[in-house]
């Protein structure tokens, strides 16, 4: 049994090492001459399953909150008007109202985002409406969305006090 398992390991090294060898090969030898790191996570399809949206904000969240000490909270606000898309929303907007204060305490994050920037200013502006003045005070609230929608996601969430990044998709 320890024979087999040190022959595995082996072969996973062995296909590690040949793996790095045929990427440096691949290019005649050629250094990268992208010098500049990558932006970021590419953003998903608007198709794409709510897992794979979650994943792609939970990575802006490690790319852009890495001052947040506590666990961020993700939201992916779905998209389209269907009564599922409709009442999920309605969850989410309740879910964040009553976790302020007993969940959701300054230095905490939210992450919010969704494959329809639109949508997501949409429920933004929906959700401010339903907070108190300052309650927000101290907690980063991080919107994933189109830089078209940058003013008016930062303006309705401005009452809240909350410190708002905004981060393009």
């Amino acid at each position: 049994m320890t024979r087999s398992g040190l022959l595995v390991g082996v072969g996973a090294l062995a296909v590690a090492v040949a793996g790095c060898n045929h990427s440096a090969s691949s290019n005649g030898g050629a250094s990268n001459t992208n010098a500049s790191p990558p932006a970021g996570p590419a953003k998903p399809a608007a198709t794409a399953d709510e897992n794979t949206w979650g994943n792609y904000l939970a990575q802006q969240g490690k790319l852009h909150g890495k001052d947040v000490g506590m666990r961020p909270y993700i939201y992916v606000i779905p998209a389209g008007d269907s009564v599922a898309a409709n009442d999920r929303r309605q969850n989410e907007t309740d879910s964040i109202v009553h976790s302020i204060g007993p969940i959701l305490m300054p230095g905490g994050m939210l992450i919010v985002g969704g494959p329809d920037a639109k949508q997501t200013t949409v429920f933004i502006t929906n959700l401010s409406k339903q907070l108190k003045a300052d309650v927000m005070k101290g907690i980063v609230v991080m919107v994933v969305s189109d830089a078209s929608e940058q003013s008016a996601d930062t303006a309705a969430l401005k009452p809240s006090a909350a410190t708002v990044r905004f981060v393009t998709m």
